[in-house]
């Protein structure tokens, strides 16, 4: 029971948990890690995990329009979806297929500069290596060796498990 002089006293009392329901201190939804004082917080609560949150490259999306993230039992077999998308890609450069066979898994802005370098290889090369990573659940970031008949290239790619698909967000021949 408190005091007629607690009850007058108006400093901020941080043990009072009510004072965090008061509805001008909404900040956050009740129930988050945040809305709990420091001194209430279990440490098992944080997460050192790292979250995908989809490439936008600078455009804007509705709320209800936005890629969403997704996991890696919603994707398809990364290995093989990454090599048969990289031989596309070469293939589209060299214009043996066109550019609208990877349009759907492909990043608008990522289409635009593979649109630009339709036509800039003479030939289709050979994959020397393919090296693959995976630096959060739901990306795989790959590097290629390329051979020419005269010269060696690389070629880097990221992929971004969105939308229970693999999307392609950067690739650049190097």
């Amino acid at each position: 029971m408190k005091s007629e002089a607690e009850l007058n006293d108006k400093s901020l009392d941080l043990n009072d948990y009510d004072l965090l329901n008061h509805p001008a201190l909404e900040l956050f939804e009740q129930g988050n890690f945040y809305s709990t004082p420091l001194f209430g917080r279990n440490e098992n609560q944080v997460s050192n995990k790292l979250y995908l949150i989809p490439t936008s490259h600078g455009e804007s999306y509705e709320a209800d329009f936005a890629p969403t993230a997704s996991s890696l039992s919603e994707l398809p077999n990364a290995t093989r979806w990454t090599l048969t998308y990289l031989i596309t890609a070469l293939e589209i450069m060299a214009t043996r297929r066109p550019a609208s066979q990877v349009a759907r898994t492909t990043h608008r802005y990522t289409y635009n500069c593979l649109l630009a370098q339709v036509g800039s290889l003479k030939e289709v090369p050979k994959i020397k290596s393919i090296r693959r990573s995976q630096p959060i659940a739901g990306v795989i970031e790959l590097s290629a060796t390329l051979i020419f008949k005269e010269r060696i290239r690389a070629l880097v790619a990221r992929f971004e498990g969105v939308d229970h698909k693999w999307l392609c967000t950067e690739l650049n021949l190097i």
